[in-house]
């Protein structure tokens, strides 16, 4: 009987420490301050190139002249893309070489970073 209360008491006390013991890889991880960085930004080599030909932000629409946009698989053309809010294109403005990155958001093209061209 006295074992039986051993082995129950050892067998209690290892299933109540296992959630202890499951969340500390966690707790790891939050003291590596890992969560107080930015994402990464976008590399430089997979920004477009391209040229704002016309930009409207009461629309939100951007129109680019660009080249192959490799994360879309796009060739190059000219097309209409959307911004999420008029400062993504800050003072940017028609005629401006830019560097920018597209997905497609929602089934619509949507530029999600923009810079001037170097």
């Amino acid at each position: 009987m006295k074992l039986i209360s051993i082995s129950l008491a050892a067998s209690l006390l290892i299933l109540g420490a296992a959630p202890a013991l499951a969340q500390a890889p966690a707790a790891a991880v939050s003291d590596s301050h890992s969560g107080h960085h930015a994402a990464p930004a976008v590399p430089s080599a997979e920004l477009s190139e391209g040229e704002i030909t016309r930009w409207d932000p009461r629309t939100l629409r951007v129109s680019l002249r660009h080249g192959e946009i490799k994360n879309l698989d796009m060739p190059a053309m000219s097309m209409v893309f959307r911004v999420s809010d008029a400062s993504v294109l800050g003072d940017l403005k028609a005629g401006d070489k830019v560097r920018f990155r597209a997905e497609r958001v929602n089934g619509t093209y949507q530029v999600t970073r923009i810079e001037k061209a170097p």
